[in-house]
């Protein structure tokens, strides 16, 4: 059979950074306020005129560097994004022609937070079937465009970054010791609840008008505390059928890239599955909650610190809006 093993990964966060002091006055709280609230000091903010193709293309050289792969090789190109550059054509056309790529399909995929696992599955898919040989994978978001600086609830959660992952075809045989790469995914959705985490104007339903702008119904919406609990309970039920499903023990498990939404969810999902907090790398405190491109910026800057080793056993976990959420199972 054919199995979906990770080449590279790679990131890229812009370099201005926004701090709690500087978003605190909008929405009368203090740095320390806000830290405790969220787990955020500082976040990375896209420069005036960049997009989410110019962030998706740094981190997509980085990972293919990482892979030791040329642009040329690659078969499939999938972004993950819900602030691309525009409606239409897809950002991951844009990539594609600032890469110089091949013309392979490349296309948008927009599943919230949870955008990133959601293409990496689709990916692995198509590296299964046996028609693809190799598929970069990005996750991008430029979200400090669609907040409003004076919303207590979003103001100061997001940051702009993206992650990316080359994927090879690996053929698998009985001989070859310990399974590598992709091994197991679950994908959820509930779509009763998409009003949780929305962005009401924009689109088709309700276009831009001047009087959606002024009523501020062109920036994001959150219900917070319905989306934590939420969070909490999806994630923690995903990982247990990980185990139920893969058969692994919780203690074979080397780290944990769960999507970095807030400090509070982190620890609460820690807590009902008793992790050590040590196998859960943390950047949100650095760059906040950088949506879909979360969990790949996070787990290429903890493979770049030297942490992770060949035969490690990884879960990437997530929740966004949809609402969507899964999990993931991949030895490195």
């Amino acid at each position: 059979m054919n199995r979906s093993v990770i080449a590279g990964t790679g990131s890229y966060l812009p370099d201005p950074i926004v701090t709690n002091q500087d978003l605190g006055r909008g929405v009368g709280l203090s740095p320390e306020e806000i830290f405790k609230r969220t787990g955020i000091r500082e976040r990375r903010r896209a420069a005036e005129g960049a997009a989410a193709s110019d962030l998706a293309t740094r981190a997509a050289e980085r990972a293919l560097e990482a892979a030791s792969i040329q642009v040329g090789e690659l078969d499939l190109i999938i972004v993950a994004t819900t602030s691309p550059d525009r409606l239409f054509p897809s950002t991951a056309c844009q990539v594609q022609k600032n890469l110089k790529a091949p013309r392979v399909p490349a296309f948008d995929l927009n599943a919230s937070c949870s955008g990133f696992l959601y293409a990496l599955h689709v990916a692995d898919a198509h590296l299964q079937s046996g028609q693809v040989n190799t598929a970069l994978v990005i996750a991008s978001e430029v979200k400090s465009r669609f907040v409003d600086p004076n919303d207590p609830e979003t103001a100061f959660l997001f940051g702009d970054g993206a992650g990316a992952v080359v994927l090879r075809r690996d053929r698998v045989t009985a001989s070859r010791g310990p399974k590598r790469g992709i091994l197991w995914t679950r994908l959820f959705t509930d779509g009763s609840r998409h009003e949780w985490i929305r962005l009401p104007a924009g689109g088709s339903r309700l276009p831009t008008t001047l009087e959606t702008l002024q009523k501020g119904e062109n920036s994001m919406i959150l219900q917070g505390g319905r989306v934590f609990r939420a969070a909490v309970r999806e994630m923690t039920r995903t990982f247990q059928l990980a185990l139920e499903e893969t058969g692994f023990t919780a203690e074979e498990f080397t780290h944990f890239f769960f999507h970095q939404a807030n400090l509070r969810i982190l620890r609460k999902v820690a807590g009902e599955l008793a992790l050590p907090s040590g196998k859960i790398p943390v950047t949100l405190d650095r760059y906040g909650n950088t949506s879909s491109a979360s969990i790949p910026i996070t787990w290429d800057e903890t493979v770049r610190e030297g942490k992770v080793h060949p035969g490690d056993l990884l879960y990437l976990g997530t929740f966004g809006g949809g609402l969507t959420w899964g999990g993931m199972v991949i030895r490195w």
